[in-house]
């Protein structure tokens, strides 16, 4: 089912719809579906574990470009 989101999603950037729209449409339609399916407080804990996960990447590679940015300076 995948593959056919995916192909959705290419004919639609294609056709002119701008690619954040369509991502931020698909993750929409799949949370609702989720949501539906699992309910409300399992997904909300589902997201905020994303989220913490996203949060620390993003620390880990801010960490990591200072490093290299100080390593090219010396």
């Amino acid at each position: 089912m995948s593959d056919q989101w995916q192909k959705v999603a290419i004919d639609l950037i294609r056709k002119g719809i701008p690619a954040d729209l369509v991502f931020e449409s698909l993750l929409t339609v799949g949370l609702a579906g989720q949501v539906e399916l699992q309910g409300k407080h399992m997904m909300a804990g589902k997201l905020v574990a994303i989220a913490e996960q996203l949060s620390e990447q993003v620390r880990q590679e801010k960490e990591a470009l200072q490093e290299a940015s100080g390593a090219t300076k010396n």
